[in-house]
């Protein structure tokens, strides 16, 4: 869940046996002409009109180098309550976008089709980095959708706080006790709380879960095909209590705790925070949204407890289970094209990255690698000639993500799940008194209660 975009992460309940019969309305079949007819999701609306331009040109583009397919484009997204109905429906395109937390759920019900072999064909696939496609593989390793943006969540934090409070900002925090320290520094120091933590809309829980990863704990379990909660596993019940020590113990965290995490992330740009959990990416909300100083951003790896994980969140495009053989193909074709030959085309690579630049858009901010950096060394050096952000900032995080291991946000009922986690970090963060144990296990019965709805 992207605290920006994708606040929609979970499928909605609806009759599961529905879900399995999909019609074929949303995947044509050939022309007359022989040409291949698929349809395409996520054009952008006519209210972008700059983005839909470049999406249809794309098109344009993509049919003159592949006269045999023909592609039709609908404004169609991923919304988690109509998603359901309409795959029961037969309504979806041949090619559409879902969370990172959906494939592993659809796959098992057979609702996406098995693109193995055709992915197999891409371009550089062989050099793909085998965590990035771990969501979108089962149990055999068969492949049922591409990734094509991927995030993993990191420590933020304000080079020049830790200049001030006698923190070295080239070496940021690396477990969570040295975060636990440089909080009370930079508080006792500076004056500015340490840290900052959300609890609102739904970005405190999922924040949150990717705190307790570091923990060895996560918040969901699985036995087959059903997931069951677990937010009052001991590594969970710790998270939250060093939450509560560096409120109410350290003093370090202030007294505003009723905010979502871009409400954090402004407050950081304003130099109002020292350090908050988030993204990279939130690098442009830093500097273009809120008009942080560039030279102020730093950005690590998750700080680590007992294991060395992250969240990994993002986007996968997966193509619809009544497809026939060359739809297949043709529909990978299109992921490729419009997807995933900005990363390893060195042509495209420099002509977004110039584009962007241009915008006064940042280029270089580092991402989850998608190929081996070898692999794609001449469209990385061509994206470089036109980076205009400070890269020795986001040096800890590159280094240090190389150790990590990614772990995928919850499959059942995320929203409801990170919704309930939002009520226990509020009381522990706004009551000195309340218990971190009792919170999350009330925390625990709304979350089964959603899971169990989710998975009748």
């Amino acid at each position: 869940m992207k605290s920006t975009k994708a606040a929609a992460v979970v499928l909605a309940s609806v009759v599961v046996a529905a879900l399995g019969a999909c019609s074929s309305g949303s995947t044509t079949d050939g022309g007359s002409d022989g040409t291949v007819q698929i349809t395409v999701a996520n054009m952008p609306p006519s209210t972008e009109q700059a983005a839909r331009k470049q999406f249809l040109d794309k098109v344009a583009a993509f049919e003159q180098e592949n006269p045999t397919i023909k592609l039709t484009p609908t404004e169609a997204k991923w919304e988690a309550n109509t998603f359901a109905a309409r795959l029961a429906s037969g309504q979806l395109e041949t090619v559409f976008r879902v969370p990172l937390t959906e494939p592993q759920a659809l796959i098992a019900r057979r609702q996406v089709a098995d693109i193995t072999d055709e992915a197999g064909k891409l371009p550089l696939f062989d050099s793909v980095d085998d965590r990035a496609l771990a969501p979108v593989r089962d149990a055999s390793g068969r492949l049922f959708g591409i990734p094509t943006d991927e995030y993993a969540m990191g420590l933020l934090y304000n080079r020049k706080l830790f200049t001030e409070a006698g923190l070295n900002p080239d070496d940021p925090p690396e477990t969570w006790d040295e975060v636990r320290a440089a909080a009370r520094q930079i508080t006792q120091k500076t004056g500015v709380p340490g840290f900052g933590f959300p609890s609102t809309n739904n970005t405190g829980g999922w924040v949150f879960t990717s705190m307790a990863y570091t923990f060895g704990g996560r918040v969901q379990t699985e036995d087959g095909e059903q997931a069951t909660s677990n937010l009052t596993g001991e590594p969970v019940v710790r998270a939250l209590e060093l939450l509560k020590e560096m409120r109410w113990e350290d003093k370090a965290m202030g007294t505003q705790h009723l905010r979502d995490l871009l409400e954090l992330v402004k407050a950081f740009a304003a130099g109002q925070v020292g350090m908050v959990i988030g993204l990279p990416s939130n690098y442009k909300d830093h500097v273009v949204q809120y008009g942080g100083q560039p030279e102020v951003f730093g950005v690590t790896a998750l700080p680590m407890a007992t294991e060395r994980s992250t969240l990994l969140s993002g986007a996968v495009m997966v193509v619809s289970p009544k497809a026939t053989a060359e739809q297949i193909a043709a529909a990978v074709k299109w992921i490729d094209f419009n997807y995933l030959r900005s990363k390893y085309d060195a042509k495209i690579a420099g002509e977004r990255a110039a584009a962007q630049a241009a915008d006064d858009l940042p280029v270089g901010i580092p991402r989850v690698p998608f190929y081996r950096e070898d692999a794609v060394a001449d469209a990385l050096a061509a994206e470089r000639k036109h980076v205009n952000v400070p890269l020795k900032n986001f040096e800890p995080y590159q280094t240090r993500l190389a150790g990590q291991k990614f772990v995928p946000e919850p499959r059942v009922a995320a929203q409801e799940v990170y919704g309930a986690l939002d009520a226990a970090l509020q009381a522990v963060l706004t009551k000195s008194g309340s218990d971190p144990a009792a919170e999350l296990a009330k925390a625990d019965d709304k979350a089964k209660a959603a899971i169990q709805r989710a998975q009748r």
